[in-house]
């Protein structure tokens, strides 16, 4: 934020409590003013004094004994916001006026206000470097950033980033289902599968310009150890990694494990170099580099020195601003861009959207018939059928090819209606948690009305994700997503395993004890057996009305005609490194 606009509204913050209004003026000394903004008197006079060539206050200063200094203020903070903003704009300043209102307070009203004066000004622009131009992209993210660690990322968009600035030793490439060389060239197991062995290329740098080497693969499972991550469940098969030289690494198992590739691409074992902790920004070596990491913003640039294709975009700015609403991802990259004149994409995801009930919790879902009748209340056809919307098909199970149609069946409210007598129900609240995602919103509101007509009090609860699982934890239930990524088998099995998503934090001890007992050994088995146990796992849910399965959703974003190499993630968002934009003569834009 600019400064004199810093120091407008400080003095604002300070007197607008009430004390000046209409025609009032505030009373105010040199020396409070001087105090508030940390600067000589002198200094407040010249503050003052560029306020008023700006024409937002009036400095009325005392003359003689019991004639004290007035200031009165011209435009409100939000004008002066909204003319700062507008004049940035207008002098090719996007990313100050982004900037300003990232920082303009807790006006979240405000925000989405000043936010919609920008929307055409995000997307690609030229900016000038030594002897080129850079590509850069700027979006915008309606929620909170998470902590950028690979040791504790659990939602989209944060694996999404990660995924742009780490690597891993192999890549699951979901088109063939066959894993690809990315840090390591070549692998290979012992006959009994408790020993694998990794080779890993010669010449890789990190973002800090240090080599990479079988030390950086030993010290990544070491850090998550010690971090105490949530991937040791995935990873406790490992009892040593052995680094026998610079280039070579042996992963020893305490059993044989012929799903250990899947766990060697995961996010978890992005390779992190040893010293990644000692800064504030993360390091790894990827296609894209940290080069600016705030609240606010955070900026990704090309990584020269990348062992594999350089990304075409040479920089991704992100502003971060927190429930300034919206549903929809847009990549603008021009100014004239407007959601009607792009290009709208639509991928189904690999999952779907739940109830959950929260058995944490005493009340009438503990009981199967009142399960049974919300089962019925939450109509996976009519989901479909009546809202629309993200939603694909019912689901039976989270991914499409564990649905079984046959397994569809509910019921009419009046079976409901009669399931919530017999339940014993006694007309109390049950609160129901949901995100301020607007489908969630949608659905939460359309059972709260087939809800009213069988009787049951359904009370529907907007949380803000900023404010964490606490808020979740004081409901009955809730309502999910689970998003698969291209290697949906070990994205599912960390789903099941855990123990900090909906599913670990609202089963009781028995109940999940049941579930995980299912998964020992899931590790040896072959892709049939695996299948088969992911089955069981989702019957049981299923069958118990523990978790009620609602509908397959799709990702939906919009693209400005002129942005190419477009191939939606199985995360809804694009690849960075393969987007490119299409100049104005038809052909490449010229710094490519």
């Amino acid at each position: 934020m600019d400064h004199g606009m810093m120091q407008y509204l400080r003095i604002y913050d300070y007197l607008k409590d009430g004390r000046f209004g209409g025609e009032e003026e505030a009373a105010v000394t040199v020396a409070q003013l001087a105090e508030l903004l940390h600067c000589t008197p002198r200094n407040v006079k010249f503050v003052l004094r560029k306020l008023e060539e700006a024409g937002w206050i009036r400095w009325m200063p005392g003359r003689g004994r019991g004639n004290g200094s007035k200031l009165r203020f011209l435009r409100s903070a939000e004008e002066v916001l909204e003319q700062r903003v507008r004049s940035l704009l207008e002098h090719g300043r996007a990313s100050d006026a982004l900037d300003l209102i990232a920082q303009s307070g807790e006006d979240e009203t405000l925000k989405a206000r000043l936010g919609s004066l920008f929307n055409l000004y995000l997307g690609l622009h030229n900016e000038p470097a030594d002897s080129t131009d850079y590509d850069v992209l700027r979006m915008i993210r309606y929620r909170k950033m998470e902590p950028l660690d690979t040791c504790s990322a659990y939602t989209a968009f944060e694996v999404y980033i990660l995924g742009q600035i780490y690597e891993t030793l192999i890549k699951y490439d979901a088109a063939s289902g066959k894993f690809q060389p990315r840090l390591a060239h070549r692998w290979e197991a012992s006959e009994r599968g408790d020993r694998w062995t990794f080779h890993l290329r010669k010449g890789v740098r990190f973002h800090n310009g240090r080599l990479f080497t079988s030390a950086d693969v030993r010290e990544t499972l070491l850090r998550l150890r010690r971090k105490e991550s949530m991937a040791l469940r995935l990873l406790c098969d490992i009892e040593q990694v052995e680094t026998p030289g610079e280039y070579t690494v042996i992963f020893r198992l305490s059993r044989p494990n012929t799903f250990f590739l899947h766990l060697v691409g995961s996010l978890y074992l992005s390779v992190v170099p040893a010293e990644s902790d000692d800064g504030e920004r993360p390091i790894g070596s990827g296609p894209f580099r940290v080069s600016e990491l705030s609240e606010h913003r955070l900026s990704l640039s090309a990584f020269d020195g990348y062992y594999g294709y350089r990304p075409l975009l040479d920089r991704v700015d992100v502003w971060f601003m927190p429930n300034a609403d919206t549903e929809m991802r847009t990549y603008h990259l021009s100014e004239d861009d407007e959601v009607e004149g792009s290009r709208q994409i639509d991928s189904p995801a690999q999952g779907c959207r739940y109830l959950i009930f929260n058995f944490r919790r005493e009340g009438p879902h503990h009981r199967a018939d009142f399960r049974q009748a919300i089962r019925i209340l939450y109509d996976r056809e009519l989901l479909v059928s009546e809202l629309g919307g993200d939603r694909l098909a019912p689901a039976s199970g989270f991914l499409p090819r564990f649905s079984d149609s046959s397994a569809l069946s509910s019921g009419t409210l009046n079976d409901a209606r009669a399931l919530l007598r017999a339940s014993g129900y006694g007309g109390e609240a049950v609160r129901l948690v949901f995100t301020d995602k607007k489908e969630e919103w949608i659905e939460a509101n359309w059972l709260r009305r087939r809800a009213d007509r069988i009787g049951l009090r359904l009370e529907p609860c907007p949380y803000d994700p900023a404010l964490g699982y606490p808020q979740v934890d004081g409901a009955e239930l809730a309502i999910a997503s689970e998003v698969l990524e291209d290697d949906w088998e070990l994205d599912l099995l960390n789903f099941f395993l855990n123990g900090i998503n909906y599913l670990g934090r609202m089963l009781l001890g028995e109940q999940r004890e049941e579930l995980l007992a299912l998964f020992d050994g899931f590790m040896t088995e072959d892709d049939s057996g695996r299948a088969e146990i992911f089955a069981r796992a989702q019957r049981l849910l299923g069958d118990n009305n523990w978790l009620l399965y609602g509908a397959h959703t799709s990702h939906r974003a919009y693209f400005n005609r002129s942005l190419y190499g477009l191939r939606m993630g199985s995360l809804g968002f694009p690849n960075l490194s393969r987007l490119w934009v299409r100049g104005e003569d038809g052909g490449p834009s010229d710094s490519h």
